[in-house]
């Protein structure tokens, strides 16, 4: 209970409200005590200073009256007078501090004026009382004056406890309600990403808090949804790898059972056998690019960025592909300027290579493949544009996704992974790449790499 998150953000909005109100409420009581002193010790002196004279004027036998009195008249102070002796005369003697101190008489009766204002040690009793010497023909008296309301005062003092303690109950309840509404998106939260961890990516935080939480939530829904995304992709990629994997075995167990049979003409059988070689090789270049593509996934891939000719490189590329494009007599122009820049010349070819295959393989006979260089200060760019068949735009944000192809014309041209080891090795190099088509038009890629080292 003690670790919880609830108990503990409790105890710290608690601590944080208690001491606040305690402060504030002992900050208040202090000022408007040292206010209210100041004031009532300039009152309680004036109105003493009065009575004094009233009886320093009146004759020895009259002093108690006077005392009675000026009581009377002035019924919001109590009035007590010393003699010498330290006899007191009180007009009330039940409501009278029990006994002034004999020191704080005989420090009056010397001639000292007697403030409790200023008395730390002053007895609770009478804290708001003043003290003067009072001279009647000989003899000398020491009168003292409280106002009536020092219980008052003590009573806001206890009121002020009170509600102190009043303000630690609603504090309680108040630290309850908060820390609930502050740990109920947490256990949003942490139930979300448990159910993630085991694989459940349909997860919706509803969480519409403009804070931390909010965004946090935000991020989450997020994920869940980009993780929804890859494992759609990982299934779709699993089923693409077994489909592609098991056509060309099928046909290779089929021709192997029917090499069996004895009654097969030497042609037939040089027939089946250049399938099976064909089938063969189509699933070499399927596990070859499936090891190229886990290759450029892993953190180990060998990248070697060196100083190459970029335009010799395409040069090299386009004569490499020479029996391609000769057999279909395709027209190829080329523009290469010379430019020079910084890469992996093995995983370049790579780029080239496919892409020109590309263009070679769905471009009719007689069309024509245009090869483009051109380069800025920062920036090389290969545009490869054919007048191929083209792609229609609801398939062209995928063309470069792992297994896809674009149309039936395509189902048994490949295996959907030249493009999408192109877009990886692009990326790996920082650059950028982009695909413009229009069927039966034609298709552009642009590349745009970075000429400096990656």
């Amino acid at each position: 209970m003690i670790r919880t998150l609830y108990f503990r953000i409790a105890v710290v909005i608690f601590i944080v409200v208690w001491s606040s109100l305690f402060l504030s409420s002992l900050l208040f009581s202090r000022n408007f005590r040292s206010q209210l002193s100041a004031q009532a010790e300039e009152r309680l002196m004036n109105d003493a200073k009065a009575i004094a004279g009233l009886i320093g004027m009146a004759a020895p036998d009259r002093i108690e009256q006077t005392v009675s009195n000026a009581s009377r008249l002035n019924r919001i102070l109590h009035l007590q007078l010393f003699d010498e002796s330290g006899n007191r005369f009180s007009p009330n003697p039940e409501t009278a501090c029990p006994g002034i101190g004999g020191k704080t008489v005989r420090y009056v009766l010397d001639g000292n004026v007697y403030s409790s204002f200023k008395d730390e040690k002053a007895a609770e009793c009478y804290r708001g009382l003043v003290g003067l010497p009072v001279q009647s023909d000989e003899r000398r008296y020491a009168l003292f004056v409280s106002p009536y309301f020092t219980k008052q005062l003590q009573e806001f003092e206890h009121l002020r406890i009170r509600n102190l303690g009043t303000g630690l109950v609603i504090s309680v309840v108040l630290t309850g309600i908060a820390a609930v509404y502050v740990v109920r998106p947490l256990k949003k939260i942490t139930e979300a990403t448990r159910r993630i961890s085991e694989g459940d990516f349909d997860v919706r935080l509803n969480i519409r808090q403009n804070n931390e939480l909010g965004v946090l939530a935000d991020s989450i829904n997020r994920m869940a949804g980009e993780l929804k995304k890859m494992e759609r992709m990982r299934q779709e990629f699993v089923t693409n790898v077994s489909h592609d994997i098991q056509t060309p075995l099928t046909s290779i167990r089929g021709f192997s059972k029917l090499l069996q049979q004895d009654s097969i003409d030497p042609e037939e059988r040089l027939s089946y056998l250049r399938l099976i070689e064909s089938e063969s090789e189509r699933l070499s270049r399927l596990s070859e690019n499936l090891l190229k593509l886990a290759s450029l996934d892993s953190e180990h891939h060998p990248f070697h960025p060196a100083t190459i000719q970029l335009d010799e490189q395409l040069r090299r590329c386009v004569v490499a592909c020479e029996p391609l494009w000769a057999a279909k007599r395709l027209e190829i122009d080329l523009d290469l300027p010379d430019v020079t820049i910084v890469a992996d010349e093995d995983s370049l070819n790579q780029v080239w290579s496919n892409l020109l295959h590309n263009s070679i393989k769905f471009t009719p006979p007689g069309g024509r493949i245009s090869v483009v260089l051109r380069d800025d200060d920062k920036f090389a760019t290969v545009r490869i544009a054919d007048t191929g068949i083209g792609i229609a735009p609801e398939h062209q944000e995928n063309v470069f996704r792992r297994f896809y192809k674009a149309d039936a014309s395509r189902k048994n041209s490949g295996s959907g992974l030249g493009l999408a080891i192109v877009k990886k090795i692009v990326d790996l190099h920082h650059g950028h790449i982009s695909l413009t088509s229009r069927v039966n038009e034609g298709t552009t890629v642009e590349v745009r790499l970075p000429k400096n080292k990656p």
